[in-house]
């Protein structure tokens, strides 16, 4: 099983349908295997659709011969006018009585309070990387010092965390991706490799597609339905991706599909939990420079 954050570029939009033929293009930020999440994202210039299932994995560091539980979560989560989802084995929180971890626990609320605050998208970005990169490296020195196996498993053989945020940035509808992988020294010392997105600015159209997480089902699919982002709208499109994630493997995605749509007028949830919070009401999104 495998996983990867996979950008689509699309030749055409399902609005306008000018020829059948379309150019995709595949952009790997990092391989992984599952992580547990489905995220998939869609953008053009009138709004950006971002789904995600439900499922966070609870790691037994123990090595429990019973294997890790689950618990449902609201994996997209505005911070002040953006909105973010995040995939990754890095976060750690604190351990529960049967030694399970929430691998989501302390890098959302890392990423939520990083991008809060003045200024355009690409500065919080830009700010938050640093941030991050601070707390991954702790996290992977105390997985490091106290569970070996548990460390190269969850931070040497795959990208340790990846984020995409949306937003309306000087009046145009920005995501933005990020994926960070653990890079070793040959003395020991750790230190990150961040992947950088974002559309505007490296995209060549502006209708993209994007997976984070677990997306083997999703990229099956498209290779033998070429034509189905052309033809699906983007709401559409979303649910039925994320849902192809979660009819092929229950156990690393799971029910209910939440689905948030950005427009240049707002947000609003499309479908969600009730463990999904109402959109705040926030000023006018903030105006700055967009860009990685």
């Amino acid at each position: 099983m495998t996983c990867s954050l996979i950008i689509l570029y699309h030749s055409i939009t399902w609005r306008s349908m000018r020829t059948l033929i379309g150019i995709l293009v595949f952009l790997s930020l990092g391989l992984s295997t599952a992580s547990a999440t489905s995220v998939v994202a869609v953008r053009d210039d009138d709004e950006i659709v971002i789904g995600a299932d439900s499922k966070t994995t609870l790691t037994r560091t123990g090595g429990d011969a019973d294997g890790p539980e689950s618990i449902a979560k609201c994996k997209i989560v505005q911070t002040g006018n953006l909105f973010f989802a995040s995939a990754g084995f890095a976060g750690i929180g604190p351990a529960g009585p049967g030694g399970d971890v929430d691998p989501e626990f302390d890098l959302k609320e890392t990423i939520a309070e990083g991008l809060l605050g003045s200024g355009g998208i690409a500065g919080k970005v830009g700010n938050l990387e640093r941030v991050l990169v601070a707390d991954l490296t702790r996290i992977a020195e105390e997985a490091r010092r106290d569970n070996a196996s548990f460390f190269l498993k969850r931070f040497v053989r795959h990208p340790v965390h990846t984020f995409i945020v949306g937003g309306l940035d000087n009046g145009e509808l920005v995501l933005m991706v990020r994926t960070f992988r653990l890079l070793i020294s040959p003395s020991g010392s750790l230190s990150f490799e961040i992947g950088r997105f974002a559309c505007p600015g490296d995209c060549r159209t502006s209708f993209i597609t994007i997976f984070e997480g677990q997306t083997e089902a999703i990229r099956n699919y498209l290779q033998d339905h070429e034509l189905f982002l052309h033809f699906a709208d983007p709401v559409t499109a979303v649910r039925d991706l994320v849902g192809l994630e979660i009819s092929k493997d229950p156990s690393s995605a799971g029910p209910p599909i939440d689905i948030l749509r950005l427009t240049k007028k707002g947000a609003e949830w499309v479908q969600r939990k009730p463990l999904c919070p109402d959109i705040q009401k926030t000023s006018s999104l903030p105006e700055g420079e967009t860009g990685q």
